[in-house]
């Protein structure tokens, strides 16, 4: 996962308000000659010319007429000009628009009460509740100011939301060959009343919607039974807020600037700063600079961020800050981590991890020793619009005469296909010293594996809510047994070599005994202490299992089995204390054949019980535990406790496994869309 912090994505949405003001100066300052609704020739004047009907303004590069232009290059169209009282001075050269200002340019909408254009000074102002719209980005203050020939100009009272996805192309004036056209977005609606009447209003946001998350996770294994959040990889909407914003060219800067992926006010979390600037290095990098830049939380207390410079990737390449992790099997325990990029495009990433074990290091007092070190390498690329290449490898020691035993890796392929009319996916991969969770048998390692698996996205069986789905695979497998029948007596390990053909298939179906209601959708109530309304909810799981396992010494490994469960949650998680109560209770039985040589794949648990709570302390504060026992044995199989802090904008959890010697952080920032205009800060 892409890991980005709130600082971060923040600061990416600076470059916005150039292109933002640079739309201003296609849409009020260049070559304008002014002409009624129906075009009338207009004499050259001391009088100016006044209408209080709609005024078109024709935007020429060379006017054989001799009418007013300047020698700025523009593309060739119209801007239309609505007012309650407009006048142009052919004398002056001066376009005064009062009252319900309405300017509208090549998809893009400007509003003001007052609007002025100097085409002599090629100064444009715009006062009084101004907003400036086009796709999906919006800007508003109480004044622009804007002088088109030195690309100057700057916004009081600035505030905008931006959605990053479109950025590009809803401020593309002029279109470049070989702009990628954005991919499907939710679309904005804006209703009457016109955005301006809406910002004087200060209606609420509507149709609010969590669309994904971006975070950072110490640890790759999740907790059982636990939904994992939609990871959109990004924050793709934002809103910002600032006394003044001036620019210049490719430079930005902006007083007391607020940035928040919160759509109601007060935010949550805010990114703050007393000064910043944005500014172009080169063609790759971007810069910012901050003054007293700090992450307001609750807007109760500030933290510090510790940096005043940070360098953007324009392809979207993040420094990550250092991150902390535990894993007592073949790190020790606590480790910190720091991520490098060698290699970064839109197609091809290479990230270099290096780690420092302290847990090992202060036990053994070896704090320079090479099993204090190690470093983790991953690889991911796209070979083609559905097919991807990804590749990681780990070092988890530095000594050189042990580097065959703290070395794993793996590379696969993967190919998106469709068959039989439904999404499909098919990898190829080669490992070497996998780590595989095999139940009450812990963790084992396969020395090597080469092969491809074919796995089936759910399939719905008619109309009878029953899912289905499968996977098969073929591999050619090294791997640790017990089985003396099939060992050399006289061996350095305890390793065979088969291959296994694999074959798995699954029908679920689910039963909703009960629904409650949640809270209204649009309210902020509602979203005290989630990201979604959260929606009371009793419901029965059941399940069945088949699995066949083939090896080339002519032995197999068969099984059956079905699984049944109750689920659900009460409360809406938005009152202060014990409004929130989340549980699982879930049977499994398996029947099985023979066993499998190896010991990474052999069935050992036939009777499981899994079970969990997740429950609402006070406010945000919610403390879980989740649970699964061998009942033929009493044998602990995995147990998580964890300590969760959770607002609608962000989330922390922290976890401790001690069967799986496993410990981690995890730190969730939510992305939303919204629709209307967001209230100020």
């Amino acid at each position: 996962m892409e890991k980005k912090s709130c600082q971060q994505v923040g600061w990416r949405t600076w470059k916005f308000a150039r292109y933002l003001l640079l739309l201003s100066y296609y849409s009020i300052g260049i070559s304008l000659r002014p002409v009624l609704a129906d075009p009338v020739p207009i004499a050259v004047s001391s009088t100016p010319v006044r209408s209080s009907a709609p005024l078109t303004y024709t935007i020429v590069q060379n006017d054989p007429q001799g009418a007013p232009t300047t020698n700025i290059a523009a593309p060739n169209g119209t801007v239309e000009l609505n007012a309650e009282q407009q006048e142009f001075n052919n004398n002056t050269q001066v376009i005064t628009a009062n009252g319900k200002v309405v300017l509208r340019f090549n998809k893009a909408t400007l509003q003001a009460d007052r609007l002025r254009v100097n085409l002599k000074t090629k100064i444009a102002i715009a006062e009084g509740n101004v907003s400036l719209l086009r796709g999906q980005q919006i800007l508003y203050g109480t004044q622009f100011e804007y002088n088109f020939e030195d690309d100057r100009g700057s916004i009081l009272e600035a505030r905008g939301d931006i959605y990053q996805p479109t950025l590009v192309s809803d401020l593309n004036i002029i279109p470049r060959a070989g702009t990628p056209t954005p991919a499907a977005v939710v679309e904005r609606t804006f209703t009457e009343p016109l955005l301006s009447d809406r910002l004087r209003n200060d209606q609420p946001v509507t149709r609010i919607e969590n669309t994904g998350s971006t975070g950072i996770n110490t640890s790759d294994r999740n907790i059982d039974y636990q939904p994992v959040p939609k990871s959109s990889g990004t924050i793709n909407r934002l809103r910002f807020q600032a006394d003044k914003v001036d620019f210049f060219g490719d430079r930005v800067t902006a007083e007391k600037i607020r940035i928040t992926n919160d759509p109601f006010s007060p935010p949550e979390l805010q990114v703050k700063a007393d000064r910043a600037q944005f500014k172009t290095v080169n063609s790759e990098e971007d810069e910012v600079t901050a003054s007293n830049a700090r992450v307001t939380v609750e807007n109760n207390f500030d933290v510090p961020l510790f940096r005043d410079r940070l360098v953007l990737n324009k392809i979207g390449k993040e420094p990550n800050p250092f991150n902390f992790g535990y894993e007592d099997r073949d790190r020790g325990g606590f480790f910190v981590e720091n991520t490098f990029y060698p290699v970064f495009d839109p197609r091809f990433r290479m990230t270099i991890t290096p780690q420092y074990f302290i847990q090992r290091a202060v036990t053994g007092l070896k704090f320079f020793d090479g099993s204090a070190f190690g470093v983790k390498t991953n690889i991911e690329g796209n070979l083609g619009s559905d097919t991807t290449i990804q590749a990681s490898a780990a070092l988890t020691g530095l000594n050189l005469n042990k580097l065959s035993d703290n070395f794993r890796g793996k590379v696969g392929v993967k190919q998106n296909l469709s068959l039989l009319g439904y999404p499909h996916q098919f990898t190829g991969e080669a490992v070497y010293r996998q780590q595989v969770f095999n139940g009450s048998l812990g963790n084992q390692d396969v020395q090597s594996s080469l092969g491809g698996v074919l796995t089936s996205a759910n399939i719905p069986l008619g109309n009878t809510g029953v899912n289905f789905d499968y996977q098969v695979g073929a591999q050619m497998i090294n791997a640790n047994t017990d089985r003396q029948d099939l060992l050399n007596p006289i061996r350095a390990n305890d390793l065979i070599t088969l291959n296994r053909y694999q074959t798995v298939a699954n029908l679920g179906k689910s039963f909703r005994l009960w629904e409650g209601k949640s809270l209204p959708a649009d309210s902020k109530e509602t979203y005290n202490y989630s990201p979604i309304p959260v929606v009371p909810y009793l419901q029965l799981n059941t399940g069945i299992q088949g699995a066949y396992n083939a090896y080339s010494n002519g032995e197999n490994q068969s099984s059956v089995g079905y699984n049944v469960g109750i689920q659900g949650q009460f409360g809406n998680f938005s009152k202060q204390t014990f409004d929130y109560t989340g549980f699982n209770l879930n049977y499994f039985q398996r029947f099985r054949g023979n066993g499998s040589p190896f010991l990474f794949d052999r069935l050992v648990d036939n009777r499981i019980l899994s079970a969990g709570i997740n429950q609402q302390i006070s406010g945000p504060f919610k403390l879980g535990i989740q649970s699964s026992v061998n009942l033929d044995n009493g044998q602990q199989i995995s147990t998580d406790y964890y300590i969760e802090y959770s607002r609608r904008t962000y989330n922390f959890i922290i976890r401790y496994n001690p069967i799986l010697g496993l410990g981690s952080v995890a730190f969730r920032l939510n992305d939303f869309n919204w629709d209307g205009v967001a209230p100020r800060f």
